[in-house]
């Protein structure tokens, strides 16, 4: 014990140190008549905002950081003051030395709030302080959550630690004891007992998975970390033994997952960081991307939008490594693509038919038949373009959503309208 609460120090004073740097855009020429200054504080995840006009008048103002980046740091969604379903988000990237700001409206959905842009404006800052060290942020991070884990281990131990042991084997008079029980499932109990029923302790299944918390009719309901046999783990708020609430999932491959859950699904607002480098931060809808969110990759580019099922959905916006904003319908759009100088067509193939979305997903039944049949569109579209006796090479092609049914005539499940869109060279 005295081992982990001395590299639980060592590991609160580095992150301590990490978060003592001060870092700040300042001096950034937002108009003619107003200058702004921010101040990243990473111990609270805001940015404190000063902005000077030169009449001499100066607002303050705190806003929730979103996303940190190796070189960008980007805000939360704020509210405008041009009304209610107007909101404004800010970039501040170091390698430009710039502050971009987005402006949404807000549109509401069937099942989500959907931000549509409506202007930009990017301003260069005179004078900045960046080189933050985005792993040591990580690691703060992941440091608070497992303290956390260990926390309610130890205050569940110490809380069991007065409890009389439970008398004789009918378990309906155990109240206010700690005992073990073995159920004929298999499942192995062990911990406070309250009306014949465990309520906090700990639980092994015949899988040989764990779970240690709180329990409600023998499941895991309330706080409470489950350990599986591969070494998956989820930390976090339960409801009748499922992930329920806010919570943590970590795999052994390096994915990770911290925000809201519901039924054993990510969904919600979360962020999900992948083993390779790249990062989701946005909304969750039944265990997949749906909502609004930023898509980072590990060499400093990102899409910023709408997604539905997983898929990107509609125009967004793209941010290249320089730290330019455009817009785009793809966070492949974020990948240089230069075909300058070639002999290049776009194609462009709408279905006629329309799909339901878990047809789409898992590309079965007549979601792949539809699927394989523009890409036989595009083929014969392609020929027909650079002539019978020319080739051609595919430059770009993918298949995307073009038209959503949230309410079908026929059925419960929304159905979705793709098309297959590229382009190719005709050589």
């Amino acid at each position: 014990m005295k081992k982990f609460f001395f590299v639980l120090g060592l590991i609160l004073l580095i992150s301590e140190k990490s978060f003592a740097e001060s870092y700040y855009f300042n001096d950034c020429k937002l108009s003619n008549a107003v200058i702004g200054n921010y101040i990243i504080n990473l111990e609270k995840q805001t940015i404190e905002v000063e902005l000077k006009s030169i009449d001499g008048k100066i607002q303050y103002f705190s806003d929730k950081i979103k996303l940190i980046e190796k070189n960008k740091i980007v805000s939360e969604k704020i509210k405008s003051a041009k009304g209610d379903d107007f909101y404004y988000q800010y970039f501040l990237n170091s390698d430009s030395k710039t502050v971009t700001k987005l402006e949404y409206k807000k549109e509401v959905g069937i099942d989500m709030e959907v931000y549509n842009l409506s202007g930009k404006r990017k301003s260069l800052c005179a004078n900045i302080k960046t080189g933050w060290d985005k792993l040591k942020i990580d690691q703060a991070e992941i440091s608070k959550e497992q303290e956390q884990v260990l926390k309610e281990q130890e205050k569940l131990k110490n809380e069991q630690s007065a409890l009389v042991e439970c008398q004789g084997n009918d378990l309906k008079k155990w109240t206010n004891c700690k005992g073990a029980y073995k159920a004929d499932t298999g499942h192995k109990y062990e911990g406070l007992f309250i009306g014949g029923k465990i309520f906090k302790g700990l639980s092994v299944y015949p899988g040989g998975g764990k779970y240690v918390g709180e329990f409600k009719n023998f499941l895991p309901n309330g706080f409470g970390t489950f350990l599986w046999k591969n070494g998956d783990k989820y930390y976090g708020e339960w409801k009748n033994g499922k992930s329920h609430g806010n919570g943590t999932k970590t795999w052994t491959d390096g994915r990770k997952y911290s925000g809201q859950f519901k039924n054993d699904k990510l969904d919600g607002e979360g962020t999900f960081f992948y083993p390779d480098g790249k990062k989701y931060v946005g909304d969750f809808l039944n265990g997949k991307r749906h909502g609004e969110g930023v898509f980072s990759y590990s060499d400093g580019t990102a899409y910023i939008g709408k997604f539905i099922a997983g898929k990107e959905e509609g125009e967004g916006e793209c941010v290249a490594k320089d730290g330019s904003v455009k817009k785009c319908k793809s966070k492949i759009d974020t990948q240089a693509q230069d075909f300058s100088g070639k002999n290049t067509l776009n194609i462009s193939v709408v279905s006629k038919k329309w799909v339901r979305i878990s047809q789409y997903e898992s590309n079965t039944k007549k979601g792949k038949k539809i699927m394989d049949k523009l890409k036989v569109d595009f083929e014969t579209k392609a020929i027909e373009l650079c002539g019978s006796n020319d080739t051609f090479k595919v430059l770009q092609k993918k298949i995307e959503i073009v038209d959503l049914d949230e309410t079908p005539a026929y059925g419960l499940e929304t159905k979705i309208q793709l098309a297959i869109n590229g382009v190719i060279e005709c050589i």
